[in-house]
């Protein structure tokens, strides 16, 4: 099934890049508790994962050039996204007191749009990266897209995400030496997949 090629990529990447994505990952571990710097540490991981893909070995050195050269654009991401977050928790608390059917049927549908901006926020950082000249409006849009077009993909990879996530948590360390990181190749691998699969020139920008 090609919808999974990208499972097997992603391991065969990770295997032989193993050291210096497992340093990578630590590094954005200790960024990311700085908080100021988990953004730019999140996109560069993202950008780690697209030259990989293109076959680019990885290297600290090219992470932290990331982390400089997406710092801007990744706070204004990560302050969206807190928003979005607090608004929808907001939301929630709100329509969860209201005992009446439009109460309830608010509350569904508020589930069902932040499983849906979480859908697409998958492949937002995808997106960015691969984008010769990145946009956030254009990147987000164009996730949004793609979850529509292929919402099994989305399922799927955001599920594989959930149990590495969950796994990850209950066992502690590999948050810190490898999980992010595995998730960011998930990520653009599946969405490079998807856009091949679809005609799109590897040149095209997506």
């Amino acid at each position: 099934m090609w919808r999974l090629k990208a499972v097997r990529e992603v391991a065969i990447a990770v295997y032989y890049g193993l050291l210096p994505l497992v340093a990578i990952n630590i590094l954005w571990f200790l960024l990311s508790l700085t908080i100021v710097l988990m953004p730019p540490a999140t996109a560069a991981l993202y950008e780690t994962a697209y030259l990989a893909k293109k076959g680019h070995s990885p290297s600290v050195q090219k992470f932290v050039a990331a982390i400089r050269h997406w710092l801007l654009k990744s706070w204004l991401w990560g302050v969206g996204s807190l928003l979005l977050i607090v608004a929808g928790a907001v939301a929630h608390k709100f329509y969860g007191t209201l005992e009446n059917p439009i109460g309830s049927l608010l509350l569904t549908t508020t589930m069902a749009i932040l499983v849906f901006v979480g859908l697409v926020q998958f492949y937002f950082w995808p997106y960015m990266v691969a984008q010769e000249m990145p946009n956030i409006r254009r990147a987000m849009r164009n996730a949004a897209f793609t979850v529509l077009a292929d919402p099994i993909l989305a399922f799927v990879y955001c599920g594989i995400t959930l149990v590495l996530v969950i796994a990850s948590v209950l066992l502690i360390a590999p948050i810190a030496l490898i999980t992010p990181t595995v998730v960011a190749f998930l990520g653009v691998f599946s969405l490079l997949d998807w856009i091949r699969y679809h005609g799109l020139l590897p040149h095209q920008e997506p």
